[in-house]
């Protein structure tokens, strides 16, 4: 059953980041408590660590003012907020009695906040559970009830995977760090007349991988999209370290199957999802089989989600912040915002939800890496 709210004057909106973290959610973040409260005189909460926030009892929320999310929210990583990418098992204080169904927590905390919309900021795990959410609220609401539950999405990963926009929150700035990183393998990879195998992050998409490997000036980028046969690729890599150069980079994408097929995945301490790693050392140690060079392997790992915005992101980030508020004094609900060709739009939660946007094998970035003689597998 829903909880009767009444309805606010000023409105009242709610923020939460859902998900894996990244550079540029405090900036957002800040933009929205700024816009809200300044423009239109309403009331911001912040709901900490994600749908968890939603879920337990008691709710867990802080009071944003602009004094709270100051200058520092633009430039800092993380989120102050907090983040969970646990969708299915919060532990609740009354061990889930209350709300065995997460979609009806959620749906009561939020008329018991006494929220007009909320603002959700994610990635793709994200929006699904909010698309389940707004099926959920759609099948069980009473016919004739108006405490609708009224969202605004904003994408937010460095994977950038999330379907329908060009860019989300957080992956240029994921790029940069990749790229420097790389950048400095490369010197050491030089000193030493070493082939170095880079694995990167990017889940079921090579985004990263394919735009770092290029900037970076790799020899070789491994994405799940197209597949490669390891002989080949150890042909061009001997290639390359047999010419002057002498030494070698090959980016991968964690999601790429080993060349048997598979997919490696291990959990880390008491994590209930296994993750993809692996394939980094795993490729690292066929390579040495098959080449003359000393073969090592870096795996770049969480140090990709750190670091402070750079000013695309900050930017990016400002921008999607405004833009949610703006949608929701025009009570504009249900919409994901998205970047398509330079410009802010929208579209509906159940178009972007289960859709995965990875790379486009005849697109512009994969020709630019083949024309510049980087081995991307059998394409």
């Amino acid at each position: 059953m829903f909880f009767k709210r009444e309805i606010n004057t000023p409105k009242t909106i709610g923020v939460l980041v859902s998900g894996g973290d990244c550079a540029g959610l405090n900036a957002t973040v800040r933009a929205i408590t700024h816009h809200a409260t300044k423009t239109f005189n309403w009331r911001v909460i912040g709901i900490q660590r994600g749908y968890w926030g939603m879920w337990v009892r008691p709710l867990q929320t802080i009071e944003l003012t602009p004094d709270v999310c100051d200058h520092q929210w633009v430039s800092s990583g993380g989120t102050f907020l907090r983040s969970n990418k646990n969708y299915h098992a919060p532990t609740f204080a009354d061990g889930g009695k209350t709300f065995p169904n997460l979609d009806e927590a959620f749906c009561n905390a939020y008329n018991t906040l006494g929220l007009d919309a909320i603002v959700i900021i994610g990635g793709d795990g994200s929006f699904n559970k909010l698309n389940q959410i707004h099926d959920f609220y759609n099948k069980t609401k009473k016919k004739g009830d108006h405490n609708e539950v009224n969202f605004i999405a904003i994408p937010k990963t460095i994977d950038n995977d999330v379907a329908y926009t060009d860019l989300a929150i957080g992956h240029e700035t994921a790029l940069d760090v990749v790229i420097e990183a790389i950048d400095n393998i490369q010197f050491t990879a030089e000193s030493h007349d070493r082939v170095m195998v880079v694995e990167v992050m990017g889940r079921d998409a090579g985004h990263i991988a394919l735009k770092a490997g290029v900037a970076s000036g790799a020899d070789a980028i491994l994405i799940p999209e197209i597949p490669y046969n390891m002989d080949d690729l150890a042909k061009h890599i001997e290639r390359v370290y047999q010419s002057p150069q002498r030494h070698a980079i090959v980016v991968v994408a964690e999601s790429v199957k080993t060349p048997d097929g598979e997919h490696l995945r291990g959990t880390i301490g008491d994590e209930e999802q296994t993750r993809y790693r692996g394939i980094g050392e795993n490729l690292a140690s066929r390579l040495k089989e098959k080449v003359s060079a000393d073969v090592r392997f870096v795996s770049l790992g969480h140090v990709q989600r750190g670091g402070r915005p750079r000013v695309k992101d900050r930017l990016l980030a400002n921008r999607f912040g405004v833009h949610a508020v703006d949608l929701i004094a025009k009570k504009q609900f249900n919409r994901v915002i998205v970047v398509v060709n330079g410009k802010m739009a929208d579209i509906h939660i159940s178009e972007v939800a289960n859709v995965l946007q990875t790379v486009d094998v005849k697109g512009e970035m994969v020709h630019v890496a083949k024309s510049l003689g980087i081995y991307l597998g059998s394409i």
